[in-house]
């Protein structure tokens, strides 16, 4: 009988290099392995930290691309819109499915550590602390899953089980238990960035993107990427952020009061925009998923 495969979902967030780091201390460096799903939309600094973090645990790091699109940026062109925080095309073809056609490789059980923490949300507070990663499968009444028949067949022989060893924990323990094990944070958490995971996500408060803006290159590329997706699609605006991210009567390029990146830019620096807190418990997205990007 095979070993069961022992994965971290890590997306260089601090929860996620937490479950990394206890996994480690848990069943051993050689025994787990740290799955990241790369978006190719991560800042330079969040693919630097998990090479660092991975290196010095010395864990196997393995990186997972979706091969029928080259990232968020291909993604968004093709589709000729950007997701919206009702339907995260991004999580789902970027993260979601790249995962799921992992874990149909392998020829043993897996048992899979998400980052998940209770006091995030209400939603994620009610989520339980172990499941099947593909529970929805055999839920009743569910229909529409990605490659539904051969998970079922893989489900036949083995087993996806999940764990979320620090859904108790708070974002203080999460930082002082990185600390204490002698590794250092994502730095962009030091910046002010709330989630590090997609820079930036479709969901980034203002504040976040206030911090964004003082990056040129980040500036530069966001707004280029804006461009491409407007010319590539029928109907206009192609915007980033969405209709009302902005008081309408900031929105001046468009009449139907969706902004240009360049105007919530320029919104977020001439207004006093309130810096949040890290340890604010306060995310809106709620997924069995979520693992892959925190």
């Amino acid at each position: 009988m095979k070993a069961i495969k022992i994965i971290i979902c890590f997306s260089g967030g601090k929860d996620s290099q937490a479950c990394l780091i206890k996994a480690v201390k848990d069943y051993g460096a050689e025994n787990v392995e740290a799955v990241f799903c790369d978006t190719g939309w991560e800042h330079p600094i969040t693919y630097e930290h998990i090479k660092y973090v991975t290196d010095n645990l010395g864990v196997k790091l393995t990186i997972l691309k979706n091969n029928k699109v080259n990232g968020f940026e291909d993604l968004c062109i093709k589709m000729k819109c950007f997701p919206v925080a009702s339907r995260r095309v991004c999580t789902s073809v970027l993260k979601i499915k790249p995962m799921i056609d992992y874990i149909l490789t392998l020829d043993n059980s897996c048992l899979i550590i998400q980052g998940i923490r209770a006091k995030e949300s209400k939603a994620r507070s009610e989520m339980p602390v172990e499941c099947s990663y593909f529970k929805e499968y055999f839920d009743e009444g569910v229909s529409g899953q990605y490659r539904k028949r051969d998970v079922k067949k893989w489900c036949e022989k083995h087993d996806a089980s999940v764990i979320r060893p620090i859904f108790n924990w708070t974002a203080q323990e999460v930082i002082d238990y990185i600390l204490e094990n002698k590794q250092d944070v994502n730095p962009l958490y030091k910046k002010g960035h709330l989630r590090v995971g997609c820079y930036p996500c479709i969901m980034s408060r203002q504040s976040e993107i206030k911090i964004l803006s003082k990056d040129e290159e980040m500036v530069k590329r966001l707004i280029n990427l804006e461009k491409k997706v407007d010319e590539a699609g029928d109907k206009k605006p192609a915007c980033f952020f969405s209709k009302g991210y902005i008081p309408e009567r900031f929105c001046k390029t468009y009449k139907d009061g969706y902004p240009t990146v360049q105007e919530v830019i320029n919104y977020v620096n001439r207004n006093e925009i309130g810096m949040d807190t890290l340890f604010e418990e306060d995310y809106s997205c709620m997924s069995l998923y979520h693992g892959l990007c925190e």
